[in-house]
């Protein structure tokens, strides 16, 4: 989109805080964290971006993309019959679990620098890798109209293209996966994943392998839940789990594009934030999925309460930019 818009970001993002609010807002825009990862390992990749900065944009990333599902769920209160507990148990299991991941990473990361070693040391380990530098010499043997319709498409034209065939895309994808499970033929199946924790997991993990967007595959779900076919004590969280780490390898193959080690490093942190986060919260899974009921129960019976909750995940990185740019 151009170096000056790219310079624009940069500027924005200052610091740890603003960085992970940023990364917070942006991918609530573009409802993909893969997607927007991506794009930070471009910048990186390219030196627009310090690898400090990147690794701030990763952590926030995760809480933005909580924001669209729980959209889904507030639309489904307006749905005559909708099961409105079940379905903010979905949402709600994703906003809780990124929210207290984003309270324990970011001030590891603020005071410490955890996430910015781990991502250091692992393009170190890259460096060794020779391989690494003919990935892109092999992608442009393999692509060789890319240069060429470069040349002829317009950098606007394309952001609208490209822009235009992602939201075709997700939105064939939910509309079709929607109505493949909704059948009552696979009701059975889908009642018989979520009552497992480890089936819920592998769900998540090759779902989102196909389809690489965690917003996406948790919104699949909110629909589901507000039919009646996931109820408010399935097990949405391991589903979840299943899903961040699914969603990893489409950000390994934009950083393997660049043949950088320092882009590698930054899908690491991306990897060490998901894993992590799943080791700690697969034992505390009973008693985060009682927090969530209760949380779902008092968030279906107030619409105050669920305005309230809409308002903030919006409202809190926005202020927060806007607090830089004052």
């Amino acid at each position: 989109m151009g170096e000056s818009l790219a310079e624009r970001i940069v500027l924005l993002i200052r610091d740890t805080t603003s960085g992970v609010f940023a990364g917070w807002i942006v991918t609530a825009l573009l409802h993909s964290s893969g997607a927007f990862d991506s794009i930070v390992v471009a910048f990186t990749s390219s030196g627009v971006m310090p690898l400090s900065l990147a690794v701030a944009t990763i952590i926030g990333a995760e809480m933005g993309t909580s924001v669209t599902p729980f959209l889904v769920s507030v639309l489904s209160r307006i749905r005559k019959g909708a099961r409105l507990t079940a379905s903010f148990n979905v949402t709600l299991s994703h906003v809780l679990y990124n929210l207290f991941t984003l309270l324990l990473f970011y001030p590891v990361e603020l005071f410490f620098g955890v996430f910015t070693n781990i991502a250091w040391r692992g393009s170190y380990l890259f460096v060794r890798a020779s391989w690494l530098r003919s990935i892109p010499d092999l992608l442009e043997v393999i692509t060789p109209w890319v240069d060429p319709l470069l040349n002829v498409i317009p950098a606007w034209a394309g952001v609208v293209l490209g822009g235009g065939m992602l939201v075709a895309a997700l939105w064939g994808i939910e509309r079709y996966m929607t109505a493949i499970f909704s059948m009552p033929t696979s009701w059975n199946l889908i009642r018989a994943t979520f009552t497992r924790p480890l089936r819920a997991f592998l769900a998540g993990f090759i779902f989102t392998l196909l389809v690489p967007s965690t917003t996406v595959m948790v919104s699949l779900l909110v629909p589901l839940a507000g039919s009646g076919v996931i109820l408010a004590d399935y097990y949405i969280l391991p589903y979840i789990l299943g899903a961040n780490i699914g969603t990893v390898f489409d950000v390994m193959i934009a950083a393997l594009a660049t043949g950088d080690p320092v882009s590698l490093g930054v899908w690491l942190v991306h990897l060490s934030i998901n894993v992590i986060g799943a080791l700690i919260f697969i034992p505390l899974l009973k008693p985060f999925s009682r927090l969530v009921r209760w949380t779902a129960e008092k968030t279906a019976a107030s619409p105050r309460l669920t305005l309230l909750i809409a308002i903030i995940i919006h409202a809190a990185p926005i202020i927060v930019i806007l607090g830089y740019i004052l």
